[in-house]
This record gives C-alpha cells, sequence and structure tokens, in this order.
C-alpha cells in the first residue's frame, strides 16, 4: 500500500473512545512508539468484527514505525462480567494496520472498554 495516497473509501476518523484507546496503549514505552503516535494522529478506521476490534489505515507522509515486532504493546482488562480481554496493537510494514479486540472465552464484549481500566503490556 502506498502510504503517501489518501486512506481507503470507507474508513472513518478514529472515534473518540479508540483514541483513548490507543493513546492508553502509547502511554507505554516501546521501539517505534514516537513514529506509531504520529500514525495515530492521521489514522482512519473501520470496525471489522463485533467485538469492536478496527482496521487502522493511515494516508499522508507519516513516517514508518521500526517495531521489533508485529504487536508491539498491547493491553488487557476484565469486562464486566470479569472475563479478561486484550487490545492488540498490529504493525505491518511499519504502518499501524489493526487494533484487535478480543475476550478469552471468545464471546462478544459485554460492554464498553474503559481506556484508563487497560494494564499495557510491552512484548
Amino acid at each position: 500500500m502506498d502510504y503517501d495516497a489518501p486512506a481507503p473509501r470507507g474508513l472513518e476518523p478514529v472515534d473518540a473512545n479508540a483514541q483513548r484507546i490507543l493513546a492508553r496503549l502509547l502511554t507505554a514505552s516501546f521501539p517505534g512508539d514516537d513514529e506509531i503516535a504520529r500514525q495515530v494522529a492521521m489514522a482512519r478506521s473501520r470496525v471489522i468484527d463485533e467485538d469492536g476490534s478496527l482496521e487502522l489505515s493511515v494516508g499522508g507522509s507519516a513516517p514508518p514505525a521500526l517495531v521489533d515486532r508485529r504487536i508491539p504493546v498491547e493491553a488487557e482488562a476484565e469486562d464486566i462480567d470479569g472475563m479478561t480481554f486484550h487490545v492488540l496493537l498490529h504493525v505491518v510494514d511499519g504502518y499501524i494496520n489493526e487494533l484487535e479486540v478480543y475476550r478469552e472465552d471468545l464471546l462478544p464484549m459485554q460492554s464498553p472498554i474503559q481506556p484508563d481500566a487497560l494494564r499495557v503490556i510491552v512484548l
């Protein structure tokens, strides 16, 4: 994908709660975090599943992030029923690609994610 091109159609600005989730993930220090923060600032998204996972796309001239792994940072917390869920930031070829959300029991999320409750983990 040409990252100097506009974001693909069907993608919208990242909503406020997803912005807060991404900001929470970026409270951690990891290789490429500065570049990812710049990408997040111009990202567009589309919901891709019932848990609220997002496809992410970066248009414009954001620099690539030199991350050590595809998922450089993730977070976890408990859903309203006590089941642990995870939020993973995927980076492909140096650019944010997906914000994946899943519960450990693979059932749908019961409540919206509260960014302040997330425990951030650098992998």
